[in-house]
């Protein structure tokens, strides 16, 4: 029996407790490993530093060849209980053994290479992850104070008064004092781990830690600053919102007193100008107080925003008070429009009867004159008489209405209050006596004309009237016309040349009505007819205005022809470069044209 017969059980145990001991090396160092590497995981130094250094331990042998030569040895000695070197020496049941703790060595030995290339990786990575877990760890103070002050310049506030933001405005300070004083600490941590992250084998999650601190220093000042910035803005539109809801008494008063001196003025042009003077201090404190009104609701919807829902009607009732105590607005201008219509209704009242005055002093002289004058033909003065009459149907009709605007402007009560009203009234008193003096009288006056003297007044006045315009048509007849020198003086002449036509029409039926109002008289006159001889004259004169018309209409549209043909003719020259076989015959026809055409205005031009 050989030693290792007698030792069997002992070489055995020794054998498996090794065996044992390789695959717990292997299920640790495939644990650590994997620990090292597991993702989405980030380890205090601290812990990490454990997890290296079990990594560093489990692998001071990382290739354990003693411990597979060792095992593979004595896999030939435990592999069967009795001796033997020779495979022929051995049982069919030592041969299953033996074949059976080989292939347990060989998966074991095979599981050892395949450990290799991922835990030669670890023992790169493990040193850079250590650096990267210790950089977490030293930057964590900084971010989480970042985050502190982030979640106090987002969060919900809602200070309900001017003191309260007053604190938060004091807090925002504090807040952005912090996070510059985290300033050095972060770019020196920043630009660390930026050059950290820049080497080989780098943690993952380097990269996000880096971008989260940037994003939360970033945020951190800006919203920290536009806290503050809303705050300040806040406080400074709560100030103005509170002293602008004491400063509106102050117009709003004025208006309330102007509004009690309110009334009627009843002279009309102390009232316009009174009135132009209450109008201008309406509209400048309207103008104050909408000011007022519209930056205190501007003031408001920031307050509001920052005051949130729970201060919401205490604040609306605040606007409404400022909005309610604006209504005085409306009550002045509503005042102030009545007393306008009333000034205006006074002032064209006033106005018509003073037109009414001013036409009946200067008609009054002109009766005493007609009554004394010698100088003026009978004819004359029944005609000025029954023209005065006329005009008398026009202005008579406008008395009763003006006493009955007079009576509605000017009431019992208007007249014992104020001596203007009474003033006011007495005038238009003296005018209606005047008026109705004047009126009275020229009828009186034209009752005594007969029929007779009524229509040879028209006819002896008709006359009179024609024969200086008849002896100016006959001048203007015998002067010889300018010849015109351009298509525009033509056309100028031609307009003139239709007015005397015209105007000679128009006097011809004065002529005619003269006439037929002597032709009307129950006796006739026996004074000379001078519509007859006055008729040859108008006919001569007729004629020849006639005959200058159509002259001279001839000689325009033959003009227009003429410069119609002429650029017609340009147009056709213009083209005749750009035709390969222009139309000569049609060139000559349009310039034959144009010659008779020039022919024919340069007679008409002598004949006028």
């Amino acid at each position: 029996m050989t030693f290792w017969q007698e030792n069997y059980g002992f070489v055995k145990d020794v054998y498996d407790s090794r065996l044992e001991k390789y695959t717990k090396w292997m299920n640790d160092l495939d644990n650590i490993c994997a620990k090292v590497m597991k993702p989405g995981v980030q380890y205090t130094y601290k812990e990490f530093k454990i997890l290296q250094d079990s990594l560093r331990s489990l692998t001071r042998d990382l290739e354990k060849e003693g411990m597979k030569a060792w095992l593979d040895m004595m896999l030939e000695k435990v592999a069967t209980k009795a001796g033997g070197d020779s495979e022929t020496t051995l049982s069919a049941k030592d041969k299953d053994l033996k074949a059976a703790e080989k292939k347990k060595l060989q998966d074991l030995i095979d599981r050892h290479d395949k450990l290799m290339p991922s835990t030669i990786e670890t023992q790169q990575k493990v040193d850079v992850y250590a650096r990267c877990y210790a950089y977490g760890d030293d930057i964590k103070p900084v971010l989480k104070t970042l985050e502190e002050m982030l979640h106090l310049a987002v969060k919900d506030i809602h200070p309900h008064n001017i003191s309260m933001v007053g604190e938060q405005i004091d807090k925002s300070e504090k807040v952005i004092q912090t996070v510059k004083n985290q300033r050095d600490a972060y770019d020196e941590l920043f630009k660390r781990g930026q050059k950290l992250n820049s080497q080989p084998n780098v943690a993952p999650f380097l990269g996000e830690l880096l971008a989260k601190m940037e994003t939360t220093w970033t945020a951190a000042n800006e919203k920290s600053l536009e806290r503050k910035s809303m705050l300040t803005n806040a406080n400074t539109d709560w100030e103005t919102y509170d002293e602008l809801r004491t400063q509106v008494n102050n117009p709003a008063e004025k208006l309330e007193d102007e509004l009690k001196k309110y009334r009627k003025f009843y002279d009309p042009e102390i009232g316009k100008k009174k009135l132009e003077q209450k109008r201008a201090i309406w509209t400048e404190n309207k103008s104050t107080l909408e000011d007022m009104l519209a930056t205190i609701k501007k003031c408001y919807k920031t307050i509001i925003v920052l005051a949130g829902d729970e201060k919401k009607d205490f604040l609306d009732k605040e606007v409404s008070t400022v909005e309610d105590k604006l209504g005085i607005i409306k009550k002045c201008d509503d005042q102030l429009n009545k007393l306008g219509e009333y000034n205006e209704h006074l002032t064209k009242t006033v106005t018509d009867a003073r037109a009414l005055r001013a036409w009946a002093e200067p008609t009054k002289e002109k009766l005493n004159f007609l009554r004394e004058t010698t100088d003026m033909t009978t004819e004359d003065i029944t005609k000025e008489r029954l023209t005065l009459k006329d005009i008398k149907e026009t202005k008579f009709p406008l008395i009763d209405p003006l006493d009955k605007d007079y009576k509605e402007l000017l009431q019992e009560f208007d007249l014992e209050k104020s001596s203007t009203a009474r003033k006011t009234l007495t005038e238009w008193e003296e005018i209606k006596a005047l008026s109705v003096e004047v009126c009275q009288t020229i009828d009186d006056e034209a009752g005594k004309i007969t029929p007779d003297q009524r229509l040879y007044a028209d006819y002896y006045v008709g006359i009179k009237a024609f024969k200086p315009w008849m002896a100016e048509a006959e001048k203007i007849v015998k002067a010889p016309l300018k010849q015109p020198d351009t298509l525009e003086s033509a056309l100028a002449l031609l307009a003139a040349q239709k007015e005397v036509n015209e105007t000679c029409v128009a006097k011809k039926g004065d002529l005619d009505a003269a006439g037929k109002a002597r032709e009307d008289m129950g006796v006739q006159s026996t004074t000379e007819n001078e519509v007859a001889p006055l008729s040859g004259r108008w006919e001569a004169v007729k004629k020849v205005s006639d005959e200058r018309v159509a002259k001279v209409n001839v000689l325009v549209e033959t003009w227009n022809e003429l410069q119609a043909t002429t650029l017609s003719a340009a147009e056709k020259m213009a083209e005749v470069p750009k035709q390969e076989n222009p139309n000569v015959d049609e060139i000559e026809e349009i310039y034959t044209n144009m010659k008779t055409l020039y022919t024919k205005k340069t007679e008409l031009l002598e004949a006028i």
